[in-house]
């Protein structure tokens, strides 16, 4: 249940996210342009994937898979390689480590959440199947030995539209 709504820049998302001290759920809507492959493709540049969905904020990756190993019975160690272009800032935020200036929050989803996912061409719904041929393909990490994998994913502030968390509805401003 949502007790208020705020509209907020990224300035103050950043300052609500690095406050985030103990894992905790999150309900995200974010916006994010779909990756293609350019070569004869109509759609490049111009669908725009829509997701909404709860996540899992805050968690330590590595304490995660190790717990997900003990539950499952591996006894295989598992190594952590680092974040590629990116830094932790907090638990839940990252920064670009190019330039410092682009940041991103960092979620743990599950394969049993089920996101609500609409796809978007020149601002109408469109059917994934009409451009799918063209996606750039994604593979699952088989560096996790175990069945249920820690998934994360990392979404930049831009990308952001609006999220939940301790039941307060945030509107990023862009």
């Amino acid at each position: 249940m949502i007790k208020e709504t705020k509209v907020i820049n990224h300035q103050e998302m950043e300052i609500l996210l690095n406050n985030v001290e103990k894992p905790t759920f999150v309900h995200l809507v974010t916006n994010t342009k779909v990756r293609m492959n350019k070569k004869g493709n109509p759609y490049h540049d111009q669908v725009r994937k829509e997701l909404r969905s709860n996540f899992y904020i805050g968690s330590e990756f590595i304490k995660r898979v190790k717990k997900t190993y003990e539950n499952e019975g591996i006894e295989e160690t598992f190594e952590v390689e680092g974040l590629k272009g990116k830094e932790h800032i907090s638990k839940v935020v990252l920064k670009d480590t190019k330039t410092g200036e682009k940041r991103y929050v960092m979620c743990e989803w599950f394969k049993r959440s089920y996101p609500k996912i609409e796809f978007k061409f020149q601002g109408n719904s469109i059917d994934r199947q009409l451009f799918q041929d063209y996606e750039v393909k994604k593979y699952e990490s088989q560096k996790q030995k175990s069945e249920n994998k820690v998934n994360i994913v990392t979404y930049s502030f831009e990308s952001v539209v609006e999220f939940r968390l301790n039941k307060v509805r945030y509107i990023v401003q862009h």
